[in-house]
């Protein structure tokens, strides 16, 4: 996926931030899951083996960490 294709897929979650809408994203070793809070202004990206969340406030920020795992994840199964 590219990092235009990501923040494609973020600013839809903005655009619709009073509906609940959640992404699961599946890297090779965790799953997580990526949805927007409206109340906290934040998207937050949880791992759902650990629990750990993790809140970012821009679409930049948030594109780049959700690339990180994506493109890890690629990498990986291709070796």
């Amino acid at each position: 996926m590219t990092i235009f294709k990501i923040k494609e897929m973020l600013e839809t979650l903005l655009k619709y931030e009073d509906s609940e809408i959640i992404h699961t994203i599946y890297s090779v070793h965790d799953t997580f899951s990526l949805s927007y809070s409206k109340e906290l202004k934040t998207f937050q990206l949880r791992n759902i083996e650990t629990g750990e969340i993790e809140r970012f406030t821009d679409v930049g920020t948030t594109s780049i960490a959700l690339y990180k795992i994506i493109s890890t994840g690629e990498k990986e199964v291709t070796e």
